[in-house]
Order: structure tokens, then sequence, then C-alpha cells
């Protein structure tokens, strides 16, 4: 069964880089480019990890992340952010990458996450 993966992020660049990087593998994804829309995505759909922006114009990546996970039992989420230091370490996710990111690392962790 295909994995599915929905990415936030209002960073137009960075949706078309997630299109490109997903697109030679055997996940599905879909695209959030603000919170709100983020948010009719987790509400409306079953995903099997979220990767999220930490800074959306309306909305907080970490805030997200609580909602996907009180959505879903054992749900997983990626905070890839270029700006991690400005969540103090207790609100920190377990798993984040700091932008930019080496793909290598960002496939692990997803890899790592679906597994």
């Amino acid at each position: 069964m295909l994995k599915s993966i929905l990415v936030a992020d209002d960073d137009k660049a960075m949706l078309n880089l997630y299109t490109r990087i997903f697109s030679s593998t055997d996940y599905t994804i879909s695209l959030a480019s603000s919170f709100a829309e983020a948010t009719n995505l987790i509400n409306s759909n079953d995903y099997d990890l979220l990767i999220t922006d930490l800074m959306l114009e309306d909305g907080l990546g970490t805030e997200l992340i609580k909602m996907f996970e009180k959505k879903r039992d054992g749900a997983k989420s990626l905070l890839v952010t270029g700006s991690v230091e400005e969540l103090p370490p207790e609100q920190r996710p377990e798993v984040y990458l700091e932008k930019p990111f080496k793909l290598e690392a960002f496939m692990a962790a997803v890899t790592k996450a679906l597994t």
C-alpha cells in the first residue's frame, strides 16, 4: 500500500522542491501552502506522515503537528525549518531538519518515519 504524505509550506519554491523529490518515489503527496489549507486536508484525509515548515503565514507548524497527532494515534511528523532556534527546546519536536537540508538526510528521516 502506498504511503501518503502531507507537505505544508508557504514557500512555493519549497513546494516545488518537495514535488521533485517525491516524484521518483512510491509515496503519494498532497501539498498545502498555508496552515488553513493543511488543516482542511488533515481533517478530510488520512496521511501517514506530515512534513511541515515551522513558520507558515497563518500559523505554526508545531500546531499542525499537534492537530495531526491528535487525529491519528501514532502519527508521524517531520518539521523542516530554517528557524528552529525560535522555538524553546521543550517545544521542539523529536524529529526536525534545518533548511537547507541534505537530500540524503531528508529521505532518511522520511523513510524512518514511515517504517
